[in-house]
Order: structure tokens, then sequence, then C-alpha cells
């Protein structure tokens, strides 16, 4: 449960990464004292969100990492990030780390949206003085020059992913960790964002990029992971992985149609 700098040439080092959850959200106390009520039963549900996950992302490569709901994913980048606690495994990180691990994490609603990139520059490590270099690019980027000086509380959830992909783009990093950043906003701005992150992928940042679906994933990562039930299913080239992963989803639909035929 360690997290120590790796060797030079890898950016990410994630060996046996296992993370449990208890369903019912009580403490260990809790857990404990109700145990010994039920004669030692366990008065909660285990789940298992990660199992034992081990990968490498090397010094200026793009990981993607694909999965359903409950596959683990947001978990994953989370420990990666340093904000979650692996329950057993060790995770080694090097550089600067820069996320947008989901819509409005780390920005606060009564701050405007000029504030909220001044707070979220200075939780990423950038001072002031940079944070200045960048605002214009980062609200013409997420397209907010008319509601910039407004409380975050007004923007809609899209406008809170444009801000923080913004952010995040345009910050100075080594690591740079998105959770469905190509899934937020309108047709436009997800191409914007494609656009942005072929620029970072040839500048040679080291990405991690987490996605319900696969668009894109193919022209932006060297590999792509396939998690799922918190385990890692594949791992492999992006064309390979991608290819098996829509197989197995299409795969699912026409179960879930013959299913539904024969019930009707």
């Amino acid at each position: 449960m360690r997290r120590v700098r790796p060797s030079d040439s890898k950016m990410v080092e994630v060996d046996k990464v296992s993370k449990l959850y208890r369903g019912d959200g009580r403490s260990a106390l809790a857990h404990a004292v109700l145990g010994r009520l039920l004669g030692g039963k366990r008065p909660y549900q285990e789940n298992w969100a990660l199992r034992e996950v081990s990968f490498s992302v090397m010094r200026g490569e793009s990981l993607g990492v694909v999965g359903g709901n409950g596959a683990g994913k947001s978990t994953l980048l989370k420990i990666v990030a340093g904000i979650a606690t692996q329950t057993s495994g060790t995770v080694r990180v090097r550089g600067a780390i820069a996320s947008q691990l989901a819509a409005g994490a780390g920005f606060h609603p009564y701050l405007t949206g000029r504030e909220n990139v001044f707070l979220q520059g200075t939780v990423l490590g950038m001072t002031n003085a940079k944070i200045r270099t960048i605002l214009a690019r980062v609200v013409e980027f997420a397209g907010l020059d008319g509601a910039i000086d407004r409380p975050l509380w007004t923007y809609s959830s899209g406008m809170v992913a444009r801000l923080g992909f913004a952010v995040a783009a345009h910050a100075d990093f080594d690591l740079l960790l998105l959770d469905e950043a190509l899934s937020s906003g309108d047709h436009r701005f997800r191409e914007r964002c494609t656009g942005a992150l072929q620029e970072i992928r040839s500048s040679g940042a080291t990405m991690i990029i987490v996605s319900h679906g696969s668009e894109n994933l193919s022209a932006l990562c060297d590999r792509v992971m396939w998690l799922e039930g918190g385990t890692m299913r594949a791992l492999g080239s992006s064309a390979e992985v991608l290819s098996h992963y829509q197989r197995a989803l299409s795969d699912v639909r026409d179960n879930a149609k013959t299913r539904a035929a024969q019930s009707s």
C-alpha cells in the first residue's frame, strides 16, 4: 500500500492491486460490534472493486482503459491519482499528475468559474502567475466566455465537465489521468478534446484514459486494458483489445435481444 517512485523508464507501475469496498458504509468498529452481536456473521456485503490488477505505463505512452459499469475503471484511476488507497498491492508513480476524474471534482460550487480555475490550478501545483498565462486559453477552450464569472452552481454538468478538462489539459504535468472525458460535452467539444489529446500525446506526455466505450481510443492510445468485474480481462494493442471488447459487447446485446424475443 506504498506509493514510491518507479524506475526512470516507467511512469506508472501497478503491482497486484486490489480494492475492497464494504457496501453499507458502516465503520470498521460498527462492523466489529455488529459481527459479535450476530454471532460472527458479517453484517455487510463485500465488494471487490479490483482484484490483483498489475500493469505498467512507460514514459510517453498512452494507455486506454475500457469496461462496463462496475468494472473498476474509476477506482483504478483514483488509486493511481493518489486520492484513494488500495486494500493491497503496490502503486508506483513518477512525476506531476493532472487529472479529471469526475465532472466538478475539486471545484467549489459557490466560486465563479474563474475562481475555480485558480483553485484547481493551485491544486495541480501551478503558481498564480502560471494560471494567469493559461486562463484565456482555458476559457476559450471550454467555451465559457460569457459564463466564466458566474458561480459554478449555475453551470450545467456539461459546462463543468468542459471547464475541468480545459484546466487539466492546459496544466503542467508528466502524467494526465482522464475519466470519461471523451463522453462529456457535445460532439464539437469532444472533437476538440480529441485534438487536444492528440497534441498532448505528440508532445511526449504520458496519459491514462478511462472510457465506458471505445470511441477514439484506438487513435489516442498505444495500448488498451479491458477490465471486467474488477479483474483484467485483456491488455494489449489498442486494435486487438478493442476488437475483442466490441465483439463481447455485441454478443451481450445479441443475447439480450434473443432473451427478449423468447419472453415475448
